[in-house]
């Protein structure tokens, strides 16, 4: 929610500046923005690509999660190997 405002805030500041401090508003916007996408992508990267029940809790997902994403990804990538759909 925080990072939400954030992006918000930094939006209103970039229309309603001009010249560098617009500049520099939106530089700090991309940042904010380039940062976020990096959190995804790692999190996305150690995420399973398929449903596991029994992990639907927070606390299962962050102790089983990275196991179940190895194995999902292994296993991907031995049946594309194969030919296989996914």
């Amino acid at each position: 929610m925080r990072q939400h405002g954030d992006i918000r805030n930094l939006f209103d500041e970039v229309e309603a500046s001009r010249g560098e401090e617009r500049r520099d508003a939106f530089r700090r916007l991309v940042r904010l923005l380039a940062t976020m996408a990096k959190a995804v992508k790692a999190a996305e990267s150690m995420a399973p690509t398929r449903p596991h029940p029994g992990v639907e809790s927070g606390a299962a997902n962050i102790a089983l999660g990275p196991v179940a994403a190895l194995m999902d990804r292994t296993r991907d990538t031995v049946r594309k190997a194969m030919g296989e759909g996914g």
